[in-house]
């Protein structure tokens, strides 16, 4: 059983130390409370631009070369991911090298070089990971399906902006950018692993020694108030979009209005709802539209949570020739649970929660899971939650709640759709989703 202890540096950061038994690794992850969704429209997909600026050196590591090398000499993993909502970095290790992966993560967060021409340089690769995406429509679909849901722009756009946007970003931008997002109030450090290191009073010592390095500009003092950023009515009233694409695939969302992330009282039992619905090879949608029908060769359902909105639905890549009858199939899965006509079995929820606590189970022998889903708790809920606790949630949830919810989620709201494919019959899809 993981224990953790929290504690709260002089210099404002903020450290959440998970003690793992048995593990010989450490995951030590930073945290940013910031994402796309606050970014200002002419500067779209600078915090994940910035994500990218930070592994081109340092004040200490000063080329992307040293950065690299000084991880590959300890046999380290690291990396980076931007959301809409938070960013993180993350070095896991072998547990005697945890100063070393403090080292680094500090002065790539607190001393990043941020040159013009790695600047320059780095636009060249972000405006080929966009045309990447475009050229994904699998992955694809879930942005073009975004920018149509959603109302609130910082909720709407992709996560790495624009070509337009990042073409025009520069050094300044980054050290505002810098300064307003990344005091050491708005971080959240995360250390996960071997208890027997993490137990030491030590590691709080490397701790503070890491992160008391002078940042190379003013950073802001206090945690940044994101609730200015939120929604009053985050979701648009647009419900339908087609993008004429001639793909041997088509790939389709369909969504309703879901829970905040906000919500926790409902959280376990849309987990349990979304395993039944299309979590797993045994679930509903997999079952009708993939091994009755062979309409696709994925299916599965979806569930996104932001701080005061959510959506959730189902994704599929689908036959275009029978993406009409795949769609009715779909909607007809949700329809039966919406109407009360094909409720959620007691074999059904009993095998959901099995399925739950087994891949929670193994995700929680690995550091950085445990890093990352510790952190991300406290960062966006300011709350702990150990596996214990998240499992016996789960536990908790009846027959009567999950039925009652898919009732709630899927008996007034109309659904959103959005397609890729060669298609030009919006009146067909439309008569679907009507």
């Amino acid at each position: 059983m993981a224990q953790f202890k929290q504690y709260q540096l002089k210099n404002g950061l903020s450290v959440l130390v998970v003690e793992m038994p048995g593990v010989h690794s450490v995951t030590s992850l930073v945290l940013c409370n910031t994402g796309s969704r606050y970014e200002d429209p002419h500067q779209a997909g600078i915090a994940h631009f910035f994500e990218h600026i930070v592994f081109k050196g340092t004040a200490k590591y000063s080329s992307p070369q040293l950065l690299a090398s000084s991880i590959d000499a300890i046999g380290a993993d690291f990396n980076a991911f931007t959301s809409k909502e938070y960013t993180g970095y993350y070095v896991k290790s072998a547990s005697q090298h945890l100063e070393s992966s403090l080292d680094v993560l500090s002065d790539m967060l607190l001393c990043p070089l941020i040159k013009q021409a790695d600047i320059d340089r780095e636009k060249g690769v972000i405006i080929e990971e966009i045309n990447m995406y475009k050229d994904t429509p699998m992955r694809y679909v879930a942005d073009l399906f975004e920018q149509m849901a959603y109302a609130d722009f910082g909720l709407k756009h992709d996560i790495v902006g624009n070509k337009t946007t990042i073409s025009a970003i520069k050094q300044s931008d980054f050290q505002t950018f810098l300064s307003s997002w990344y005091g050491l109030p708005n971080m959240l450090l995360v250390l996960a692993g071997d208890a027997d290191v993490l137990h030491k009073d030590s590691t709080l010592k490397l701790v503070e020694e890491a992160f008391a390095k002078e940042p190379n500009q003013p950073r802001a003092t206090t945690k940044v108030t994101i609730e200015n950023y939120f929604s009053k009515q985050p979701l648009s009233v647009e419900r339908l979009y087609i993008e004429h694409k001639q793909t041997e695939q088509a790939h389709l969302i369909l969504g309703w209005p879901g829970i905040s992330r906000h919500e926790d009282a409902m959280r376990p039992q849309l987990s349990v709802l979304d395993t039944v619905l299309g979590g797993n090879m045994s679930s509903r949608l997999f079952s009708e539209v993939r091994e009755k029908r062979g309409l696709c060769y994925y299916v599965r359902s979806d569930t996104d949570m932001y701080h005061e909105v959510g959506l959730v639905g189902a994704s599929a890549g689908v036959d275009p020739n029978r993406v009409f009858e795949a769609i009715e199939v779909i909607m007809n899965e949700f329809a039966q649970l919406a109407q009360s006509k094909k409720p959620i079995t007691t074999a059904e929820l009993v095998r959901a929660k099995e399925y739950i606590r087994g891949t929670m189970t193994l995700s929680f022998e690995d550091s950085r899971s445990v890093a990352q889903n510790y952190g991300l708790k406290q960062l966006l809920l300011n709350k702990v939650e150990t596996l214990e606790e998240s499992l016996a949630r789960i536990q908790a949830v009846t027959l009567e709640e999950v039925n009652q919810l898919a009732v709630q989620l899927f008996a007034k709201a109309k659904p959103k759709l959005t397609v890729i494919g060669p298609f030009d019959q919006r009146d067909k899809f439309e008569n679907l989703i009507n």
